[in-house]
């Protein structure tokens, strides 16, 4: 389902929706933000019954309240990630401090899908069949500096460094 609104209010609360994918602009017009509107229609059939797709007709004001509500900042903060989606399980009446929040700007979406076709296509698959593989492609990787820094440990040892190797392993199995 896809819905254009002047308002978060106005979003009708249904039992079935378990995925809210939200569009967040502002002003500016063209480039991804044009892929995006010319695939609205496409993403809000694709979707499924379960997922409904939103965007407002003021986008300065529809991005200004989507931040306050889900992110808990002013739009301004997110412009440099502009334009981007965001995804959450609830609606925002519903929402809670455990509730999934995912920004998911286009730029990231089109780097790491390769284009923002497969992307569309990639987040129509995790509508309707929720993959945590597609999740995954923006979870926070972290710095691989601070991970060898917590598996290194620079201690008076043997030569003056010591191997963390609980650390080593813990690291190994979560990728």
């Amino acid at each position: 389902m896809g819905y254009q609104l002047t308002s978060l209010g106005n979003l009708p609360i249904e039992e079935n929706v378990t995925l809210y994918i939200f569009i967040i602009n502002g002003r500016w017009q063209g480039g991804r933000y044009e892929i995006l509107e010319r695939n609205f229609s496409e993403i809000a059939r694709t979707i499924g019954p379960d997922a409904v797709i939103a965007k407002g007709f003021e986008e300065p004001l529809w991005s200004e309240e989507l931040c306050q509500k889900y992110l808990g900042k002013e739009y301004r903060s997110v412009m440099p990630l502009l334009p981007a989606l965001l995804l959450s399980e609830d609606h925002p009446e519903n929402l809670r401090d455990d509730s999934m929040r995912l920004l998911i700007p286009l730029k990231d979406a089109e780097d790491e899908f390769g284009d923002l076709e497969s992307f569309f296509r990639a987040l129509s698959d995790y509508a309707i069949n929720r993959s945590p593989e597609f999740l995954s492609k923006f979870k926070d990787h972290g710095d691989w500096i601070d991970e060898g820094n917590q598996i290194i440990e620079l201690k008076p040892n043997f030569f003056g460094i010591g191997i963390n190797l609980n650390e080593f392993i813990r690291k190994i199995r979560g990728h």
